[in-house]
């Protein structure tokens, strides 16, 4: 049943990841989708390192649909 079965992409990614890479990532996403400064995005980031759910969402909407600016 679960012969095709495969662990999801952006958990695997996400799980490599050690404290720095992570916290380089909230804050890439977070200036990527907003106007934040990088201070701002910085201060984020490391109030939400624990939150994984946020990560994987935040990374899975900047790969399957971007918003675009202008």
């Amino acid at each position: 049943m679960f012969k095709n079965f495969k662990v999801n992409d952006t958990d695997s990614f996400l799980k490599s990841l050690d404290y720095w890479r992570t916290i380089n990532l909230y804050i890439t996403l977070l200036q990527a989708q907003t106007n934040m400064s990088y201070d701002e995005a910085r201060f984020e980031a490391l109030k939400n390192y624990d939150n994984q759910d946020k990560l994987k969402y935040m990374l899975e909407e900047a790969i399957n649909s971007p918003v675009l600016r202008k």
